[in-house]
C-alpha cells in the first residue's frame, strides 16, 4: 500500500509543472512566410517541398501557433510582399506582423546543394559513390520589435552509391534531396525551439482573455476590430485584457461608431448610431436675385 502512495506522489510532482506551463504561457503566433532555392541546382516543386517541411517541423514543436498557409499567401499577395528584401527592413516586418496578427515571421532557404562523385577501381570492377550535401537556412523576425529573433544554417549529407551501368539517377537524386533538405530543417527547428525555451520566460507571457460585450441600437451592425469582421450584434468578444483597440461598429444608412478602447473586465460597449441625414436637394428652389417687376 505504501509503495503505490509513493508512486502517485512521484507522479502527481512530475506532471504539477506541465499543468502550469499550459496555462500559465500562451504558444507565441508564428507565420512561415517563405521558402526559396538560393542555390544552383533548379528542382522542380524543391521550394513548395521545404516549404511544407518547415511548417510541419514548426508545428510538431508544440512552441509556435502557426497561420494557416491560405491566410499567410493571400495577405502576401495583396500587400505584393518579396522574400528577398521585405523582412529586411524593420518597419516592414512590424507592418507584415500586424497585418498577419503574428508575433514571429520565418523564412527558409536551400542555400546550397552538392555532389561529389568519387570512383572507385579494384578487381576489375569500377563503382561510384555520390558524396550529397544540402545546407539550408532559417531566420526567425520578431515582428513586434523589427529585429531578428533566430538565425541558422544546417547541414546534411548522406552518400549515395552509383552504378556506371545506371547513369540516369534523377529520381532516386530528388529523393535524396528531400529527406536531406528535411533532415536540415528539423536540425534547424530544432535548434530555433531550444532557443525559445532559453527565453521562455519573456516571449510566453500570460495573455488573460475578458469577454467583453458588444451591443448597438439598431442592433445586427457589423463589428470591426483593427479591420477584422469578428460579427454583429449583439455579441461577446474574447479580448486580450490591457489591450488598446480600435473597434468599429457600422450599419448602412448610419454613420460607422469608431473608437479605441482599452481592453478591462469591467468594460461593455454600448454603441448608439445615427441616421445619414441626407444632403437637402435644392436644385428645384427658386432663387431670387432682387429683381423687380415693372409695372406696364
Amino acid at each position: 500500500m505504501k509503495k503505490y502512495l509513493i508512486l502517485l506522489l512521484v507522479l502527481s510532482i512530475l506532471f504539477i509543472p506541465a499543468r502550469i506551463f499550459a496555462t500559465d504561457y500562451q504558444l507565441p503566433t508564428l507565420a512561415v512566410v517563405s521558402f526559396e532555392n538560393h542555390s544552383k541546382v533548379r528542382v522542380i516543386d524543391l521550394e513548395n517541398m521545404g516549404l511544407q517541411f518547415l511548417e510541419s517541423a514548426l508545428a510538431k514543436t508544440g512552441i509556435f501557433t502557426l497561420l494557416d498557409r491560405l491566410t499567410v499567401q493571400k495577405s502576401l499577395e495583396e500587400i505584393g510582399f518579396s522574400s528577398a528584401t521585405g523582412l529586411v527592413d524593420p518597419s516592414y516586418s512590424i507592418q507584415l506582423g500586424k497585418m498577419l496578427g503574428v508575433r514571429y515571421l520565418a523564412t527558409g532557404n536551400l542555400i546550397d546543394i552538392t555532389q561529389k562523385i568519387t570512383a572507385f577501381k579494384g578487381y576489375g570492377i569500377t563503382t561510384k559513390q555520390a558524396a550529397v550535401s544540402v545546407t539550408v537556412g532559417l531566420r526567425v523576425v520578431d515582428a513586434e520589435r523589427g529585429t531578428i529573433f533566430f538565425i541558422d544554417q544546417d547541414i546534411a549529407a548522406q552518400e549515395l552509391p552509383l552504378s556506371t551501368q545506371n547513369a540516369n539517377i534523377s529520381g532516386q537524386t530528388y529523393s535524396v534531396y528531400q529527406n536531406l533538405m528535411k533532415q536540415a530543417i528539423l536540425k534547424s527547428v530544432n535548434s530555433l525551439r531550444q532557443r525559445v525555451i532559453a527565453t521562455k520566460p519573456e516571449i510566453l507571457k500570460t495573455a488573460k482573455k475578458v469577454l467583453i460585450p458588444i451591443n448597438s441600437t439598431p442592433i445586427g451592425a457589423d463589428v470591426e476590430i483593427s479591420g477584422i469582421f469578428y460579427g454583429n450584434t449583439p455579441c461577446k468578444l474574447s479580448l486580450e485584457e490591457g489591450k488598446v483597440l480600435e473597434i468599429t461598429i457600422s450599419l448602412g444608412g448610419y454613420d460607422p461608431w469608431i473608437k479605441k478602447i482599452l481592453v478591462n473586465p469591467a468594460l461593455k460597449i454600448n454603441a448608439k448610431l445615427d441616421k445619414i441625414i441626407p444632403p437637402t436637394d435644392t436644385s428645384n428652389v427658386n432663387v431670387n436675385i432682387g429683381i423687380t417687376p415693372s409695372d406696364d
